[in-house]
């Protein structure tokens, strides 16, 4: 049986490409080396080849993060700090399948970056205590790679850190305490 996993998005970016990479279209995701790399490096119960990424079915980048904050069983929220944009989603997916449309998403933000700015963003089964990576995406201006990263201790402990706490966020806003 699957378990829900969570994601965590820390992106160091200028406001105005935050705004227009939410303001732009949904882009057609291609499967390359990155993603078949990615994929390939998962284990999974009867894994077929990764042919094409389904996409998300709202008309923009912004409407996508909407929905999930819109939607209180997913324990999601945002904020902003200085320059820097955080998501969490506490009720996220609970298999490969259903990360792939937010997972290129994320990765066509890196086309709205520019010097300076950079991103990471992992999907990990905080609210089972465990310590299983089911993705993990550095983003960078026009790269993002997705790593073949498969437990938590593999990622920089002050940025799970900061998940964690923005995890605790989202269930308080849910269970209002």
């Amino acid at each position: 049986m699957s378990e829900l996993r969570s994601l965590f998005v820390k992106l160091k970016i200028k406001k105005e490409n935050l705004e227009r990479f939410f303001e732009a279209e949904l882009t057609t995701p291609e499967v390359d080396a990155d993603w078949t790399s990615w994929w390939d490096s998962r284990e999974m119960y009867s894994k077929s080849p990764l042919k094409e990424i389904p996409m998300e079915s709202e008309d923009t980048n912004g409407e996508v993060f909407e929905s999930f904050i819109d939607t209180d069983e997913t324990l999601s929220l945002e904020k902003h700090e200085e320059g820097v944009y955080y998501f969490a989603s506490g009720m996220f997916g609970e298999n490969y399948y259903e990360l792939l449309p937010m997972l290129a998403v994320l990765k066509s933000a890196a086309l709205y970056m520019e010097a300076g700015d950079e991103g990471e963003a992992f999907v990990y089964d905080y609210f089972w205590g465990g310590k299983d990576v089911l993705a993990h995406l550095i983003l960078k201006p026009g790269k993002a790679l997705l790593k073949n990263t498969k437990k938590t201790a593999k990622i920089n402990k002050e940025l799970v850190a900061e998940a964690g706490k923005m995890m605790q966020e989202a269930l308080k806003k849910m269970t209002g305490k």
